[in-house]
Parts: structure tokens; sequence; C-alpha cells
């Protein structure tokens, strides 16, 4: 086995630091070319029809059921957040 000086090994762990830079800025590059492509085949997604909504009964739990899902989604990822529900009010 052979013995690595200090000096050599340090040079060594550069090249290899370098190398992986290398590589992610290569990755980054070809990443950033994906916005330049662009999908001119129809989604398949549009052509699928979409099933209609149920009805739901309004009561009071459903309502209050959609101000907790709105309040939840306006939220988003914050904590510790109080809110109060003042007005329901519905937007088509």
């Amino acid at each position: 086995m052979t013995e690595i000086s200090l000096a050599e090994g340090l040079v060594i762990s550069i090249g290899c630091i370098i190398t992986v830079f290398i590589v992610l800025v290569g990755l980054q590059f070809i990443l950033s070319l994906f916005k330049f492509i662009k999908a001119d085949a129809p989604s398949a997604v549009a052509a699928i029809p979409t099933p209609s909504a149920p009805v739901l009964a309004v009561d009071a739990e459903t309502e209050e059921v959609a101000m907790l899902t709105a309040l939840i989604l306006a939220n988003g990822e914050s904590r510790d957040k109080k809110y109060e529900i003042t007005e329901i009010k519905r937007i088509k």
C-alpha cells in the first residue's frame, strides 16, 4: 500500500470537489434547457372527460367543513397563526 502525504491528499480532495461542481453545473445547464422544449402534442388530460361533482347537501356541518378546508389552504405552511371566521360567502 502506498502512503499519501497530506499535500497529495489535499490535491486529490480539491480535484474531486472541482469534479463534483463541474458535474453539478453541467446538470443545471441541462435542466435549464428543458424550459425551451415545448410539447406540441395535445395533452391526454384534456381528452379525458371529467365526472360531474357530487351535489352535497347544504347544511351547517358542510359549510363548516368548507370553511376549515379553505382556511387550511389559505394558511399554507404557516404555523402558529390565529384565524377567526367572520363571514361565509360563496364564490362561484
